[in-house]
């Protein structure tokens, strides 16, 4: 994933392709929005297929944009690092997209989060979705473990979100003041604290000046701060019963409601994407040059 500060952007200018672009995200909704967002226990009629019932359609389309985003972007990312264009990803526009496409997946892990847990939080299924996340997440970092063991995967996108998912909680009751104060925090803390350190114990809370080699590096720092802002936007919506209703029994209609329904259905499968996109384009790649297809 593309690390949310500029300053630490430049660490990763010339490493392999990151594991992720950002963000991914059909786990659980305990834990990203691409957790089975099967999240709000609220029952709502589905149409078309695009949805079942107690999803929000709105939230599992902007999840399949997203992730069709990480596809695209990494896409770009790998013609770059085979030389058939220009590395776009390494440029200042290149690594705001790959911050704003992360930043979607982090405000979806909040979101979800109030969501998936709305009337009580459900420890068993809150653990079962972590475990999950934790599995593919130290997948990642035993497989970059073998390709690229100078860039190992240590803190990416997924173990942020898992560390995140559980730092939330705290937050899924109680004062909404204190969120936004811990948001703010968040969101500064990396621009006034600096740890001169490239250890990999702790540029992976992001506030080192640079961030340790690594296929996919994503620092809890400033991204804990958009988590956050998810969330509560999340319990702010179920607080207010007109606008709440609006936006979970959302459905589109007429021409855009064919292709909102594929977006749905991917936004609830983000995981998988998530997994399988990058060693399918690359393995493409790779094969295309063999085949001399690409120089």
């Amino acid at each position: 994933m593309v690390g949310p500060q500029d300053r630490n952007a430049e660490v990763r200018a010339d490493v392999a392709p990151p594991v992720t672009a950002t963000l991914p995200t059909d786990l659980p909704t305990g834990l990203p929005s691409d957790l089975p967002a099967d999240a709000s226990p609220a029952k709502v009629p589905s149409t078309g297929g695009a949805a079942k019932p107690g999803r929000w359609v709105a939230v599992d389309l902007l999840r399949g944009v997203a992730i069709v985003a990480v596809v695209l972007y990494h896409l770009v990312w790998d013609l770059g690092h085979f030389g058939v264009i220009e590395h776009w990803a390494h440029t200042p526009t290149g690594r705001w997209v790959g911050h704003i496409i992360a930043g979607t997946f982090l405000f979806l892990t909040g979101f979800s989060l109030v969501l998936a847990h709305r009337r009580r939080v459900d420890p068993l299924g809150f653990c079962r979705r972590l475990g999950k996340l934790l599995l593919c997440a130290y997948a990642i970092t035993a497989v970059s473990l073998v390709v690229a063991p100078d860039l190992v995967v240590t803190f990416g996108i997924l173990h942020d979100i898992a560390l995140t998912s559980v730092l939330l909680l705290p937050f899924l009751r109680g004062s909404r003041a204190l969120g936004v104060g811990v948001a703010i925090l968040a969101a500064v803390a990396p621009m006034v604290v600096s740890i001169d350190s490239t250890s990999r114990w702790v540029t992976w809370t992001g506030l080192t000046p640079q961030l340790s080699p690594s296929l996919d590096v994503q620092p809890l720092l400033p991204g804990f701060a958009v988590s956050l802002a998810g969330l509560l936007l999340a319990r702010t919506l179920l607080q207010a019963p007109r606008v709440g209703t609006a936006v979970r029994d959302w459905r589109p209609r007429g021409a855009a409601a064919r292709p909102t329904a594929v977006l749905t259905t991917w936004g609830r499968h983000t995981l998988a994407i998530y997994l399988v996109h990058q060693p399918v384009i690359f393995g493409a790649l790779i094969l295309a040059r063999w085949g001399g297809l690409i120089d």
